[in-house]
């Protein structure tokens, strides 16, 4: 009776995980014309109204929620009914156990990776943020395309991480992201570090191959922690052929007036003197 009873409970736990997840599809079914057409849709039960996925991550993500919890309430099911077939056969229930544990991680790590790949671009792309440099340059070997390389050195931007940024540029990449749309362009290395900054220009980076990037030694004096790193970036912007006169069309003064409100002599001093 107790048996009957506990195999009752599982099958209803398990009724619900299938409809919990049906559910959640069929949500992201939904949002796959709430996004499309940009319906604003949204669920309203009670007086209260949750709006519907209305990007196209949210709603990968919330399908591969739904499909997660199904197969895992179905994967559930089938293990216990294994152990229980394995009843007096320690070794055999034993197995079934350590099987069902090495999908689990199994299904975990191809998860993370969708999950990763979903949020970087590519697994190249999460590497390059502040990820092993081993990882990096396994990546590399299995010949990534340019917009994965692009998307690399974005994230590599991010997190000022210059030596993965040396490896992706001798792997082929470079700044000029022709992948992405024109008006998204940007160049990486406007605004990072000595380091990362250095590491492009020892790589041949000039000014005409790093789009919307004319504005790197305004941006350097204005955004610099110090005097210091913000002499040291204009000096070598400066020497690769960035403009030392370049302003944003927001803010019309000069890196030099800047340096001089900031009281940074070794700036100024970098910018050719006080104007």
């Amino acid at each position: 009776m107790a048996e009957s009873k506990t195999s009752s409970d599982v099958g209803i736990v398990g009724l619900l995980g299938i409809l919990i997840g049906g559910a959640c599809v069929l949500v992201a079914l939904v949002g796959v014309l709430n996004t499309a057409f940009d319906l604003h849709l949204a669920l309203s039960v009670y007086g209260t109204s949750t709006p519907l996925p209305k990007h196209w991550g949210e709603v990968a993500g919330l399908a591969a929620a739904g499909v997660l919890i199904m197969a895992l309430t179905v994967f559930g099911g089938f293990v216990r009914r294994k152990f229980n077939e394995a009843k007096g056969k320690p070794l055999l229930r034993a197995g079934i156990l350590f099987g069902a544990l090495a999908l689990l991680v199994m299904a975990g790590r191809g998860l993370q990776i969708v999950a990763l790949t979903m949020t970087y671009g590519s697994m190249l792309a999460y590497y390059a943020t502040d990820g092993d440099l081993d990882d990096v340059k396994s990546e590399l070997a299995g010949k990534p395309d340019r917009a994965a390389l692009d998307e690399a050195v974005g994230r590599a931007a991010q997190y000022n991480n210059a030596p993965a940024l040396a490896l992706l540029l001798e792997a082929g990449a470079d700044m000029r992201e022709t992948t992405r749309p024109e008006a998204h362009r940007r160049c990486a290395l406007v605004g990072r570090s000595y380091e990362f900054i250095k590491t492009a220009i020892d790589h041949g980076i000039k000014p005409d191959a790093c789009p919307r990037g004319e504005t790197a030694v305004w941006e350097a004096v204005q955004f610099g922690k110090s005097d210091d790193e913000a002499a040291k970036n204009v000096t070598l912007l400066a020497s690769a052929g960035w403009s030392a006169s370049a302003t944003p069309d927001y803010d019309k003064r000069s890196p030099k007036k800047i340096a001089a409100e900031k009281k940074w002599s070794k700036t100024l001093n970098a910018l050719g003197g006080v104007e």
